[in-house]
């Protein structure tokens, strides 16, 4: 369990500002690197919250774990979409 926690802090610590180093120009990194922590932040904050009260919502149906883990994977299938979707729009923008 302690490797898996060190290896995902790792990652929400040193992927987002080498994504955005290579995705933006090093004017727009020094910007958009304090968003990305900002919104990372945010999630981090909030997504507790969000689903305890998914899981209050849904105890009384008795779906608590399966509706946990649907809108988890609706979560990751939206994320992997958002990427998908910028990384089309990137290569579109490098062929003008």
């Amino acid at each position: 369990g302690v490797v898996l926690f060190g290896s995902g802090i790792g990652n929400a610590t040193s992927l987002p500002p080498l994504i955005a180093q290579t995705e933006f120009a090093r004017e727009q990194a020094a910007r958009v690197v304090p968003l990305i922590v900002a919104l990372s932040q945010g999630a981090y904050a909030f997504a507790p919250a969000a689903f305890g009260a998914l899981r209050t919502w849904l105890q009384p149906t008795g779906l608590t774990l399966p509706g946990f883990l649907a809108v988890a994977a609706l979560l990751q299938a939206a994320a992997i979409a958002c990427f998908a979707a910028g990384r089309d729009a990137h290569g579109k923008r490098g062929a003008r």
